[in-house]
This record gives C-alpha cells, sequence and structure tokens, in this order.
C-alpha cells in the first residue's frame, strides 16, 4: 500500500513538473471561400513561465507552408511580413489576431469547413514544441480584441 501512495505522489509530481509553460487561447483558423490556397490562423498565447519564450516557426498537417507573420507600417503602407522570431516574456500574454500578429498558412491541402478543428504546432527557440487545436470559423466569428 505504501509502494502505491509513493508511486500516485510521485505520478502526480511528474504531472505537475510537466505543466505547459506555454498556454493558448481562443484558437482560430478563418474559412475563406472554396478555392481560396492560404488562410490564417489567430489566437492568444500566454506565457505561464519566469523566463522569456521565442516562437520561431510553426506548422500544421493541413497546409504545405506555415510562417509565423505581422502587419507592418512601411512607408505609410500596411505590409505584412514574415517573422522569423516572436518573443514572449515571462507573464506576457502576446495576441495573434488580425491586422496584427498571426500565422499564415499556405498551400491548403484540404477544404476547410465551419467548425473544422485544426492542429497546429509551434515551436520554441530551445526546441520545445507546442501543439494546439483551433477551430475554423467565418471572419465575423474569428476572435477579435
Amino acid at each position: 500500500m505504501f509502494m502505491l501512495r509513493a508511486f500516485i505522489i510521485l505520478l502526480g509530481m511528474t504531472s505537475f513538473l510537466g505543466h505547459a509553460e506555454l498556454v493558448v487561447t481562443n484558437a482560430t483558423v478563418r474559412l475563406l471561400p472554396p478555392g481560396v490556397p492560404n488562410t490564417s490562423a489567430y489566437f492568444s498565447i500566454e506565457n505561464l513561465s519566469n523566463k522569456t519564450e521565442i516562437l520561431v516557426s510553426a506548422s500544421s498537417t493541413i497546409a504545405d507552408k506555415v510562417e509565423l507573420h505581422n502587419h507592418v507600417l512601411v512607408n505609410d503602407m500596411m505590409s505584412m511580413q514574415q517573422q522569423e522570431s516572436v518573443k514572449i516574456e515571462p507573464e506576457e500574454t502576446v495576441q495573434f489576431k488580425p491586422g496584427g500578429l498571426h500565422i499564415m498558412l499556405f498551400g491548403l491541402n484540404q477544404k476547410l469547413t465551419e467548425h473544422q478543428e485544426v492542429s497546429i504546432r509551434l515551436l520554441t527557440l530551445d526546441g520545445k514544441t507546442l501543439d494546439f487545436i483551433a477551430t475554423v470559423a467565418r471572419p465575423s466569428h474569428a476572435h477579435h480584441h
């Protein structure tokens, strides 16, 4: 009986130590008309750790290529630019939203349907991965801040 209790305590400690440092919420993928080969994903990501986390890439099985992007002002014109990385400071929440940071999904390899769940993976500079599910939504129903 003692061994069983020790095992349960150890298992609980392992789960606690493995607790996610980055948490994604409100994840959506924009539903676009049929035939449009690219779309975007939006979400909030919170860094619960006490160290800076740096996102360096993203991937998904529904697209040929996935990139981190931002809308930036260049010569009085808004332009979408690929980002090499996105820094998330300790205890900070970063918004990936229309008109700002977002994930671009290029070369969709399947037709998206409203309410479909899409798996997305983020990779940090130190090699950690974070998998999350985003729900496909019409632009008017996508998560906006």
